[in-house]
C-alpha cells in the first residue's frame, strides 16, 4: 500500500508515541506537509512542542524511518488509517484529541460503519454479568458492529459472542497491534481478523500495554459507537471512564441493572440512579430505542434430572443460600455442589455473592 508524505508522518509519529495533541499543534503551524518537513530541522516551535523526543524524530525523518515501519507493517498485514485518509472514520473527527493514526488488521471498512455499538464492563465479571453480556451481544450483533476493548471479562465475552453469531466486531487495543494484550487473547484477536472483523490501535506496532493507555483508548471505543452498553461496573472502574467520555461525546448510554447488594454492580446502579444511563433489562429495549427488531428467540427445552428439578422448583420462589437448598431438598452437600455447578454451566441458575443461588429462568 502506498502512503503519502502526510500519512508517513502520521505513521512515524504514531510509532514514536507522539501524543495527538502535540501532533495537531505541529501540523497547525504550517500550510502543508512540504513546509513542515523542510522546516522541521530548524524550527524552535517544533522543538519546544516535542521536547526530548525532537532530536530522535529529526533523525528518523532524515533516515526515512517511516519506510522501515511501513515495511514491517506490510510483512504483518497491518494497514494505517491516518487523519489524511478517506477511510478515516467521521465518528472520530469531533472527539477530544482524535487519533491521527490507527494501525489496523482486518476489515478497515468497519471504521466507516456508522452503526456501531460498544459493549463494555468489568474484567472481574460475575456469572450474572456474563449472562447479560452474552445475551445482549447475541441479539445486538444482528444489528450493530460490536465495539469493545479485548480485555478480560465483558470485553472478551462481547467479542466471543459476536464471532459465534457470525457478527462483526472491532477490538480497540491499549497496546501495539503486534503485541496483543492480554496475551491470552491473541487467538481471539486472530479470529476477529479472520472473521472479517477489525483490530485497531493508535500505539506503536509493538508498544507495551501501559496503564495510562487504557483510559486514553476508551475515547476511541466510545467515539466509534452510536451508543454504549454497560453490562457490569463496580464503583471504581475503567468502564465508568468510558461512560464519561461517551457522555461528553453525546452518545447514548444503556445500563444493565445489578443486584443492589453486589458491589460489582455499584457503578452500574449509580449510573441508573443518577439518570446518566437508561436502564435496560433486555436487548429489545435497545432495539426499540433505535427502531430495530429481531426474530423472537425460542426458549430451549432443557432435560433435568429429578434432583435438578427439585433445585429449580425451589429457586423459582426466589434466591436461596447453599445451606437452605441442602435443608429444603435433602440433597447431600457434595452432591449439591456438583448439581449446582452443572446447572450454572448450563445457564439455568446463577451464583450470587453471599453463596446465594437464583434461577435464571428461560427453560420449558
Amino acid at each position: 500500500m502506498m502512503y503519502s508524505q502526510q500519512q508517513k508522518l502520521c505513521i512515524l509519529f504514531g510509532e514514536r508515541l507522539v501524543p495527538s495533541k502535540k501532533f495537531f499543534q505541529i501540523v497547525d503551524l504550517f500550510e502543508n506537509i512540504d513546509e513542515l518537513l523542510s522546516s522541521f530541522g530548524n524550527s524552535k516551535q517544533i522543538a519546544d512542542i516535542l521536547g526530548n523526543s525532537y532530536n530522535d524524530l529529526l533523525k528518523d525523518i532524515k533516515q526515512n524511518a517511516a519506510d522501515k515501519i511501513i515495511a514491517e507493517m506490510t510483512a504483518n498485514n497491518v494497514y494505517a488509517v491516518t487523519w489524511y485518509c478517506k477511510d478515516y472514520p467521521e465518528t472520530l473527527c469531533d472527539i477530544d484529541e482524535p487519533p491521527y493514526v490507527l494501525f489496523c488488521k482486518g476489515n478497515i471498512n468497519l471504521l466507516s460503519d456508522s452503526n456501531c455499538l460498544a459493549i463494555v464492563g468489568t474484567r472481574k465479571v460475575s456469572s450474572y454479568g456474563k449472562r447479560a453480556a452474552t445475551d445482549f451481544a447475541r441479539i445486538l450483533c444482528e444489528h450493530f458492529v460490536i465495539v469493545s476493548g479485548l480485555a478480560y471479562g465483558v470485553d472478551s465475552l462481547a467479542h466471543e459472542t459476536t464471532l459465534k453469531e457470525n457478527g462483526k466486531t472491532i477490538a480497540v487495543l491499549g497496546s501495539g497491534i503486534l503485541n496483543i494484550y492480554p496475551a491470552t487473547n491473541e487467538n481471539l484477536a486472530e479470529r476477529i481478523v479472520h472473521n472479517k472483523g477489525l483490530v485497531v490501535s493508535e500505539y506503536g506496532l509493538r508498544e507495551n500495554p501501559m496503564p495510562y493507555h487504557f483510559p486514553h483508548r476508551n475515547r476511541i471505543v466510545a467515539g466509534l459507537s452510536r451508543g454504549l452498553l454497560v453490562c457490569q461496573a463496580p464503583k471504581k472502574s475503567g468502564t465508568l471512564s468510558t461512560v464519561e467520555l461517551a457522555l461528553e461525546q453525546g452518545k447514548d448510554i444503556f445500563v444493565v441493572p445489578g443486584e443492589i447488594y453486589d458491589s460489582g454492580f455499584a457503578g452500574s446502579n449509580t449510573l441508573i440512579k443518577s439518570m446518566q444511563g437508561a436502564c435496560v433489562t433486555t436487548p429489545r429495549d435497545i432495539e426499540d430505542y433505535y427502531g430495530l427488531y429481531s426474530e423472537p428467540v425460542k426458549k430451549q427445552a432443557v432435560q433435568l434430572t429429578f434432583d435438578e428439578q427439585k433445585i429449580v422448583d425451589l429457586l423459582s420462589s426466589g434466591a436461596k443460600t447453599f445451606d437452605q437448598i441442602v435443608i429444603e431438598t435433602q440433597i447431600t452437600p457434595s452432591e449439591l455442589n456438583f448439581l449446582l455447578a452443572n446447572l450454572e454451566l448450563r445457564s439455568i441458575i446463577a451464583r450470587l455473592s453471599g453463596n446465594l443461588y437464583r434461577l435464571y429462568g428461560g427453560i420449558e
